[in-house]
């Protein structure tokens, strides 16, 4: 079996820094810095203003991943008909093989279809390769009821028989109090009307109706997931292989929001399942001043067949 590791990032403006100083794609290598092994596959959020100047700042972005991993790298720039902040891939093709990424400017697309690759791994023979999707979304920070629609978008992916990874800041935790949870009366109201929902009683709790409608809604009884569309969060994956493992915050913390959430999300559906190390999965604290972004890396592994002894060259 061949590891593949992927990689998630939330990165934040995609480089641009504020009051004018330009963009700094350098803060994108050092969110890297303790990662070890080359990602073969990397998610990514916020790649504003991207596809100014023939996309350069992504060719820039993968030129300094190749240099900094020392491996090739190749970028894919997304569409976001709502904002100038699309997402990208950036993927190894000495790993992956593209075989379809769809158009930004394709007028017939349909919206469950955009920013999903279908990638092939690598292998001596074509009967060997494993095909796979991978989608990169970024849902909305303003409206609970529309993170459930942009949800709703995706949910037919859970139960194909193709192998599905979704990665993105779908800005919304998930029922179950093995994840990182808020302090809601510490919170200013703009940050409980985004992100969390207020109860008859006058109190307020997380919006989780969005990725739990995904991944199914947390049962304290049996401390496992009910119903969803067939998506497993690897964070959850990762808490089940050892409970003692806690879950961290995929942002860094705002003193006026009441405490990180996990918001940043690695999901894979039943058939990407069997492909999945749960407990490779791990959120990695800013170790650079000035910080990367305002979201934290999260890494994991997947593996895939190779070609078996005696196949290809």
């Amino acid at each position: 079996m061949a590891r593949m590791e992927i990689a998630l990032f939330n990165f934040e403006a995609g480089g641009l820094r504020r009051q004018g100083q330009g963009r700094d794609l350098r803060l994108l290598v050092d969110a890297f810095h303790t990662v070890e092994h080359a990602p073969a596959l990397l998610l990514l959020n916020e790649a504003k203003h991207w596809r100014e100047d023939g996309s350069r700042p992504l060719h820039q972005a993968a030129e300094l991943l190749a240099d900094r991993f020392h491996t090739r790298y190749v970028g894919l720039l997304g569409h976001d008909p709502d904002s100038p902040m699309p997402s990208a891939i950036i993927y190894d093709p000495t790993v992956l093989t593209l075989r379809s990424w769809p158009e930004a400017g394709d007028p017939h697309l349909f919206p469950d279809k955009r920013n999903i690759a279908v990638f092939a791994t690598t292998a001596d023979v074509d009967s060997d390769r494993v095909e796979f999707a991978a989608a990169v979304t970024h849902w909305t920070p303003h409206c609970g009821i529309r993170r459930r629609q942009q949800a709703a978008l995706l949910d037919r992916y859970g139960t194909t028989r193709r192998p599905v990874i979704i990665g993105g800041d779908l800005n919304a935790t998930a029922s179950g109090d093995h994840l990182p949870q808020r302090d809601w009366t510490a919170a200013d109201h703009r940050t409980r009307a985004q992100k969390g929902r207020h109860l008859p009683d006058g109190t307020w709790t997380a919006d989780t109706d969005a990725v739990d409608h995904l991944i199914g809604r947390w049962n304290p009884h049996t401390r496992q997931r009910d119903d969803g569309c067939g998506f497993h969060a690897l964070a959850d994956l990762a808490w089940q292989t050892n409970p003692d493992t806690e879950l961290l915050p995929t942002v860094n913390n705002k003193d006026h929001v009441g405490g990180g959430l996990l918001i940043d999300w690695l999901l894979a559906n039943t058939a990407m399942l069997p492909h999945v190390i749960p407990d490779s999965y791990h959120v990695h604290l800013p170790h650079t001043d000035p910080i990367p972004s305002d979201h934290r890396l999260i890494t994991a592994t997947l593996t895939f067949p190779t070609a078996p002894s005696g196949k290809g060259v």
